[in-house]
């Protein structure tokens, strides 16, 4: 069984844990929205008590839009707390599976999210875009959605 976490980061950062066995449906453990003073705390949680924790997190590209839209370090900030934990556990953070915030959205879209059962309710969409960053993941190492295959 492994146990992933999934990370939208950003001023409001979006979290999400799922369990996984092969052949079975992933269970979404939990899903919030959490701001960067307490970031850290379900973060360091998850590796105190998983130590094999795979971690899944939005990759974050600065271009010339984002230089023009603000000066806002914080999703680089928290990929940057990431590694660390990495590196305090011993683990390379090269492992941290960094994804395209397109590829989740398209993959998993919100009526594909509301259908596999995984909608979190609340917030500002934060938590519900680390579910697609999870899922992801999932999908790209061998989980089949096959409830989106079913007629309603």
């Amino acid at each position: 069984m492994r146990r992933v976490l999934a990370v939208d980061p950003g001023l409001m950062t979006g979290m999400s844990c799922f369990t996984h066995e092969q052949g079975e449906e992933p269970i979404l453990i939990w899903s919030a929205e959490v701001d960067e003073d307490t970031f850290a705390t379900p973060v360091r949680h998850e590796f105190n008590q998983f130590p094999d924790l795979v971690v899944v997190c939005e990759r974050f590209t600065i271009t010339t839009q984002t230089g023009k839209n603000s000066q806002a370090p914080f999703s680089l900030e928290l990929i940057g707390v990431l590694k660390q934990e990495m590196r305090d556990r011993g683990r390379s953070p090269k492992e941290i599976k960094l994804q395209k915030p397109v590829d989740a959205k398209n993959l998993f879209p919100n009526e594909a999210l509301k259908k596999l059962g995984y909608w979190h309710k609340g917030g500002a969409g934060h938590a519900n875009d680390s579910i697609r960053h999870g899922l992801l993941y999932l999908a790209s190492t061998g989980w089949m959605p096959d409830r989106l295959l079913e007629d309603d």
